[in-house]
């Protein structure tokens, strides 16, 4: 099963209102104690530049539905997802394949761009088209979500260089968020092959748990800082940054090899929830 499928939400309404609200508009998305709620579209001191707010569908202008085509056969490349309440689903299923023959690694990903090659110098199973939706340098960039912690899965928010040349390859981890640390996640920037910036690994204590709401990571990116920004609030610096274009990706991963043991006790589907990606520049 590859493409979309829609999910059904319920969310608890006035019995008086709720054949009114049904008919009408649909149920409303049900909010947690523990959300952050969305950002205004508009952001001071900045102008928008893209966004999808997953509103039943995916901008077809932005995103690729592949994870990284060109190292696997595209069958396994393609990403489970669907729409609930207003935002992207995420999934890994029972019945989706690995990413790599004899390999247990699952993920669903879309990103803004693609190349033959693209990230590191992983095996190549076929030549693909190079299509760059949204490879900025540069601004600010957001989004809303909601995690899952369980052990061997994890969930990320990162952007990596396009590679017009072999060192512009580097790579930032936003959000990474091992399930297993319910309250922790990574934001680092991995050089790769780029001379030009440190190898830099942070693991930020929220005191939140990732999967108990939904969230707002933030990353304002300088030609001089990469600037974490989590529920609006500014919560690490690194004093360094790619200096060319990247693409962003969205994506959930299971059993990518550093993130603990799967309990095949744990049932799937396993979900990545993102209520919006946003992008703006200065104004």
């Amino acid at each position: 099963m590859t493409g979309t499928r829609r999910f059904t939400g319920k969310a608890a309404v006035w019995p008086a209102l709720a054949a009114v609200v049904v008919a009408c508009v649909g149920l409303a998305p049900a909010a947690s104690a523990a959300d952050t709620p969305p950002n205004p579209l508009d952001k001071p001191g900045w102008v928008l530049d893209r966004h999808d707010e997953f509103n039943g569908s995916l901008d077809p202008n932005l995103w690729v539905t592949h994870y990284l085509e060109s190292r696997t056969p595209e069958w396994r490349s393609r990403a489970r997802y669907g729409f609930r309440n207003g935002a992207l689903v995420l999934r890994i299923d029972d019945d989706q394949p690995t990413y790599y023959a004899g390999d247990p690694m699952k993920v669903s990903s879309i990103q803004t761009g693609q190349r033959t090659g693209l990230h590191k110098t992983s095996p190549q199973d076929h030549a693909i088209p190079s299509v760059w939706k949204y490879a900025p340098r540069y601004g600010y960039f957001e989004i809303r979500g909601r995690t899952s912690a369980r052990s061997g899965l994890h969930a990320a928010f990162w952007t990596v260089g396009k590679q017009d040349t072999a060192t512009q390859n580097a790579e930032v981890d936003i959000m990474e968020h091992p399930g297993r640390t319910p309250r922790n996640f990574n934001f680092s920037l991995h050089k790769w092959s780029d001379p030009a910036v440190p190898e830099v690994n942070n693991s930020i204590a929220t005191g939140f748990d990732l999967a108990g709401g939904m969230h707002i990571y933030g990353l304002e990116w300088t030609p001089t800082q990469l600037k974490l920004y989590v529920d609006n609030k500014l919560t690490k610096t690194i004093n360094a940054s790619p200096a060319y274009a990247s693409v962003f990706l969205l994506g959930i991963y299971e059993n990518a090899g550093w993130t603990g043991t799967v309990d095949p006790a744990d049932p799937r589907p396993k979900e990545f929830v993102v209520d919006y990606f946003r992008a703006y520049h200065k104004a």
